[in-house]
């Protein structure tokens, strides 16, 4: 009797659970080798231009409480730069500016009233109408609202949602996990809520406690393609045809929160002794992935790693620092999101820019384009410090 055939089918199948997981024939960064935190300055990755955006000041376009290590944990919670403008979630306003920074429109309303929104969980555009799209997670509802921010419809989903994102005229929906009992992960649907298809949760636990996390999902969109990872997962997947598909591995070793880990631990522990993720991008050949280390009294470490998809670079730096402006002498960067493939967007107070500009750091520098700081020079100059923060946009060279 032979057992070649069956040898081959153990070896294909065992092939195939190492591609789903993603540990083959795609890239790894494995955070477990990386020293202590360095200097990483613009020009060691690529970028050559920096450009400011003052956002107009109105009564009705006013933005509070910046703290860019807070993102997303915070009030500045969201920008997503759209066709020509940008969308910025700031606490209960959903405001619009123009590629310019002048302001557009308040986009929807929070309260309880005719086409107003109790709770924005998530938002999100529509890149063929341009209308904005909101989810109210426990109501599991949708509110749509045009570009200039009049109510449209509202529909309903067949289940709670906390995140999502457009993609091939569709909306790709997460449905949370911070108990683990939910049965999907993920939910398709189109843009009226009719369910296309379900994706199951892999990663189902019994929770030793109340303890959530902020980000459960990380969502990126790169090269026209949308990206997806998993608290629980050390793979970035891509959203294709409707399904998932190993595109890298962020590997962080014994740090790496598991189902196991979130049955086991309580908050302390996982505070002390895992990597909670904050942020994922891609640009130009670089992901950029932003996570908490540590987080207890007396020892906070958070992180941001790069690494270079082409080549060995890697670096870890403190996410507080950000990366080096050495362009034009300016307040260093952390990016926030991108506005395409080569620009990484960033947000700056307008009395932190001007008091960078007069301190004696940004007098003694010497960047590597003079003549950009002393138009930042000038810009600062013209800023008063209760104006609206500054959109900052940093550019590789194409």
């Amino acid at each position: 009797m032979s057992y070649k055939p069956k040898i081959l089918i153990i070896i294909l199948l065992i092939s195939y659970v190492c591609l789903v997981d993603g540990q083959e024939g795609i890239k790894t960064f494995n955070l477990t080798k990386l020293s202590a935190p360095s200097v990483v300055r613009l020009s060691d990755l690529g970028f050559v231009e920096v450009d400011y955006v003052p956002l107009e000041t109105k009564n009705q376009s006013l933005i509070s409480d910046i703290n860019l290590v807070s993102y997303k944990n915070h009030n500045i919670n969201k920008i997503i730069p759209g066709d020509g403008y940008y969308i910025i979630k700031n606490g209960d306003k959903v405001l619009k500016f123009r590629e310019n920074g002048t302001f557009s429109a308040n986009i929807g309303k929070v309260g309880r009233g005719p086409g107003e929104i109790d709770q924005i969980e998530d938002l999100d555009i529509d890149k063929e109408t341009q209308n904005v799209y909101m989810v109210s997670g426990w109501q599991k509802k949708f509110y749509v609202y045009s570009p200039n921010g009049e109510y449209i419809k509202t529909f309903n989903v067949p289940s709670y949602v906390c995140e999502f994102r457009f993609f091939d005229d569709k909306l790709l929906c997460f449905c949370g996990n911070n108990r683990g009992s939910n049965s999907n992960s993920f939910i398709l649907i189109d843009k009226s809520g009719n369910l296309l298809k379900s994706f199951p949760n892999r990663y189902q636990f019994k929770s030793k406690s109340t303890y959530g996390f902020n980000h459960e999902i990380l969502f990126y969109v790169f090269n026209k393609k949308l990206f997806i990872k998993e608290l629980c997962s050390e793979t970035v997947y891509s959203f294709e045809n409707s399904g998932f598909k190993p595109h890298l591995v962020i590997d962080v070793g014994k740090k790496q929160v598991t189902p196991k880990v979130r049955s086991e631990c309580d908050m302390f522990e996982i505070n002390a002794n895992y990597i909670q993720p904050r942020d994922l991008l891609e640009f130009g050949n670089f992901v950029y992935y932003a996570y908490v280390d540590k987080y207890v009294q007396g020892d906070v470490r958070i992180y941001g790693f790069i690494g270079s998809q082409k080549d060995n670079y890697q670096a870890l730096f403190d996410l507080g620092k950000g990366f080096t402006n050495d362009l034009d002498g300016g307040p260093n960067v952390l990016p926030l999101t991108t506005k395409d493939d080569n620009t990484i967007v960033s947000l700056i107070d307008a009395i932190d820019l001007k008091n960078h500009v007069a301190s004696e750091t940004f007098k003694k520098s010497k960047p590597l384009y003079p003549e950009k700081k002393r138009e930042l020079e000038k810009l600062a100059n013209s800023l008063k410090e209760t104006d609206n923060p500054v959109l900052v946009l940093v550019s590789l060279k194409k």
